[in-house]
Parts: C-alpha cells; structure tokens; sequence
C-alpha cells in the first residue's frame, strides 16, 4: 500500500511541478508581476514560485523514498543497464556526447537551445508592454512616504488623496501591504497618487530590464516611433535591427544601454 502511495505522490508532484515550471518560464519579471499584481488560474508569481519549490523538493523525497521502497528491482535493473551500457560502448559514448551539447548549449545559449531561452525572455519581457513597470526596483517594498521622497511626490497630499478613495493603511506598510489590504495593486496605488497611468515614457533606471528587450520592445513600451528610431540610430552611425537586443547594441557599440535610451530619445 504504502509504495503505491509513494508512486501516485511522485507522479502527482511531477504534474504539479511541470506546470508551475512552465509557468515561471512565461510569467513577467518578479518587478512587473509584484508592481501589476499579476496572476494567473488565481495564482501570483510568488504562489507559482513557492509551488514550484515545494513540489521539486518533495518530488526529491519522494524520489528517495520511491528508490528506498523498490529498492532490490532498483539495483538489478541498474547492474542490467550498466552491464548493458559498457557493452554498447558506441551508444554510451553517444549519449555522452548529446548530453554534453544540450548542457553546453543552454549554457552559452547557442542554436537552436538559444531560442528556447530567447522565446522564454520575449514571452516574459513582453508583460512589461501589457502592464508598464515600476519607476525604480522593488519600488512596492518602500513605504509610502520612501516612495514618494525618492519620486519628488508630495505625501501628505499622496496620503490625502488615498484618504478620499478610501484606501486604509499604516505609515509603516510598504506598498505592497497596502496593496494586498486594499485589494488592488501597487500600480494602481502609483496611479491614484500621481493623476495618470505610468505606463510609457517614465524615465528607467539601472536595472530595470530594459537591455533584455529587444529594439522593437523598447520602442513599444516608451511610446516612439519604431522606423523613426532606426533613422536617428544610423544618423548617430548605429546600425541596428528591430529584433536586436538593446544590451546587444550598446554593447556592439560600446555605450551604457542608458546611453543608448538617451540617443533614441533625444529631440
């Protein structure tokens, strides 16, 4: 009884962990996903990751278990294999090799494995379009007084108009907790306090992500004119493409993506 119980659990944790892969693999950037309170089936980003590592790791113990349970089968198929394997020395060096290529490949992200990766970074960029991100890193961490401060926005007249929309909350709570109290996410919160939807055009910072989005992306969440980028970048002696990575560019040229941002914005 019990090793049939071992066996469904380790199924059912390898379904539960495959999916919840697969979702951190698509989802936003931890600053969007926590600045848009994202969620998906009813679960934020931070559910998905938590699900994702206990599941992994009691997938590991029950793995342990599972060998422990059948654990005479276990040992006579592997001397079979390796009995097998050495035998087939062709085989066993082939594998070898495929084995090294695929780890070598998603290491150094070259083709095709790169693509995997790149399609993964454009599914998650991609979010950023959809819902903006916040003005400065882990921005829904900081009180709201801290927020305001290092925005220039006035508090006092941030925390009388969350006042009027019946927003409650302590002076303590980060904007996260104020958030989650209220239902409704630190966007909204950065919304309400400065009359407007942040979303294109507020000025980036050092780490925000903007050098893993590719050209066209850029373009799209700071509300320029893609062609008309591609013209000023060649006046400025910068060939690019719209699919080129923006940390790619610079680098190419060997400028800050910031600096970069600078050129493409400049009127």
């Amino acid at each position: 009884m019990i090793k049939k119980i071992v066996s469904l659990t380790l199924a059912w944790m390898f379904l539960i962990s495959s999916i919840s892969g697969v979702m951190l693999f698509i989802s936003p950037p931890g600053r969007v996903a926590h600045w848009a309170d994202w969620s998906f089936l009813g679960f934020t980003k931070t559910q998905w990751d938590h699900l994702h590592t206990v599941t992994t790791l009691l997938m590991i113990i029950t793995v342990v278990l599972h060998l422990y349970y059948n654990w005479k089968p276990f040992t006579s198929y592997m001397k079979d294999s390796i009995t097998k394997a050495l035998s087939a020395t062709k085989e066993l060096i082939i594998s070898i090799i495929f084995t090294t290529i695929i780890a070598l490949g998603a290491i150094f992200e070259l083709v095709p494995f790169n693509l995997i990766i790149e399609t993964g970074d454009y599914i998650s960029e991609d979010w950023e379009v959809t819902y903006g991100s916040p003005p400065y890193n882990h921005a829904e961490l900081d009180t709201l007084k801290a927020f305001c401060k290092k925005l220039n926005i006035n508090y006092e007249t941030s925390k009388s108009t969350l006042e009027k929309r019946n927003i409650i909350f302590e002076e303590s709570s980060s904007l996260l907790s104020i958030a989650e109290d209220n239902k409704i996410s630190p966007q909204k919160i950065f919304e309400i306090i400065t009359f407007k939807t942040p979303k294109k055009n507020s000025k980036p910072k050092e780490g925000s992500g903007m050098g893993k989005k590719t050209l066209s992306q850029v373009c799209e969440i700071r509300g320029l004119n893609l062609s008309k980028v591609l013209i000023k970048l060649r006046k400025n002696g910068i060939e690019a493409g719209e699919t080129d990575k923006f940390k790619t560019i610079a680098q190419r040229y060997n400028i800050s993506p910031m600096k970069l941002l600078e050129i493409i914005e400049e009127r």
